[in-house]
């Protein structure tokens, strides 16, 4: 409160807030003020491995989730979507520089040792089935680079694998193998992989020769995707538009996501697709791998009652783990470009983006529901999308209805 009555001292027009959500809030960030409301949508039905889910997805984006569940809609009569989740543990570094009696083979056998006092310290982590899993070290000149595996379990973990890391590093730094820490941090590099693939029938894009040139076009669109950087950046941003979504739905940390996937879509050498399509006797066969470092559990999601509510539609059950929460994403982003694609090659991807924009335009307006429906389908009769026309039609609307003796 102070700090909203120090902006207002400062003319600062703020919006009415209550005073619970404004409290709530200022334990989960730094020098609040007030707080960020953003719609969830929903995918009512996502099958993946021959599972129903219910997907909440948090976005201000109408597109976003009416292309997600336009592709969804494929992939459900093509019998779902099918992923796995390869989750060994999300990568560490400590470097430090070596002491004078530096000796490699002793080096290793420390590690040994530091392994277990390391797992025996934080044994809740252990007993939930995570815990330091490898060493990797590589010795420089006068310096030692230790990659670190640790599986944080159900947790994103970044906090924890920094705090298990600062205690290696400080145990390690003791001998008298090293002289100091460089420093100690967890890295974002792609480690939580999680791939799924859908194998749909061409017919489903239309009948006999039509489906098949659908099909194709979305092949050579992808293939595209995968020799020029141009295409690739953006055919990436329609996959992480539904992947973003879900992750902020469910208090994941989408800048870790996005980082690491940027890196992924590097693997071979340049930026390319991190989707692939192509036809095969009929089929239209679609795989992604996505980085997917998530958490069901941890950080912010336990004080967040509005996570916890999405958390809960998406399990329905107590089996649920971030595996589950990983396939469903990764299927999101599979459905989410399979709709931009279809969209690109048949229609265009304005067509169906314009007229939700339409939506935004009208809300904007001060004005009945009536009349905001009415300037709708003006905006999208003419095919004019700015606020400036929303305006002027509604003065029409207005004047046509003083005209016919309407009470406005």
């Amino acid at each position: 409160q102070e700090r909203r009555r120090w902006l207002e001292n400062q003319h600062v027009a703020l919006m009415p807030i209550d005073t619970a959500q404004l409290e709530r809030a200022d334990h989960l960030s730094e020098n609040v003020f007030s707080t960020l409301t953003l719609p969830v949508g929903l995918i009512p039905d996502l099958v993946v491995n021959d599972s129903h889910f219910q997907v909440p997805m948090a976005t201000e984006e109408p597109s976003v989730i009416a292309g997600a569940n336009h592709g969804s809609r494929f992939l459900i009569k093509a019998g779902g979507s099918h992923a796995f989740s390869f989750r060994s543990g999300i990568w560490g570094q400590i470097v430090l520089k070596k002491g004078s009696s530096f000796n490699d083979v002793r080096f290793q056998k420390e590690l040994v040792l530091l392994k277990h006092k390391t797992n025996q310290k934080f044994d809740h982590l252990v007993r939930h089935g995570g815990g330091v899993r490898k060493f990797f070290p590589r010795f420089a000149a006068q310096k030692i680079n230790l990659r670190v595996l640790i599986d944080p379990s159900e947790a994103m973990g970044a906090n924890l694998v920094n705090t298990i890391l600062e205690f290696m590093a400080d145990e390690l730094s003791q001998s008298d193998l090293t002289e100091s820490k460089s420093f100690a941090i967890v890295s974002n590099y792609p480690s939580q992989l999680t791939k799924v693939n859908a194998e749909l029938p061409v017919s489903l894009f239309g009948k006999e020769a039509e489906g098949l040139k659908v099909a194709k076009d979305i092949e050579a669109l992808s293939d595209l995707g995968c020799h020029d950087v141009y295409r690739a950046v953006t055919n990436n941003k329609g996959i992480m538009n539904g992947v973003d979504a879900v992750l902020m739905a469910t208090g994941n940390d989408t800048r870790a996501v996005e980082a690491s996937n940027a890196v992924l879509a590097c693997h071979r050498g340049q930026y390319t697709s991190l989707s692939q399509w192509h036809v095969a006797k009929g089929i239209l066969k679609g795989q992604l791998t996505l980085s997917l470092p998530l958490g069901i559990v941890g950080g912010s999601i336990e004080a967040r009652p509005d996570v916890k509510q999405n958390l809960q539609l998406l399990s329905r059950n107590e089996d649920f783990s971030v595996r589950d929460l990983a396939q469903i994403i990764a299927s999101v982003g599979l459905a989410s470009n399979l709709a931009a694609l279809h969209a690109i090659v048949n229609y265009g991807i304005q067509a169906g983006h314009m007229k939700l924009h339409a939506r935004n335009l009208v809300a904007a307006l001060s004005a009945t529901e009536v009349e905001k429906e009415q300037v709708y389908h003006l905006l999208t009769a003419k095919r004019v999308y700015t606020a400036t026309a929303a305006k002027d039609f509604l003065k029409k609307v207005r004047q046509g209805e003083k005209g016919n003796g309407h009470r406005h």
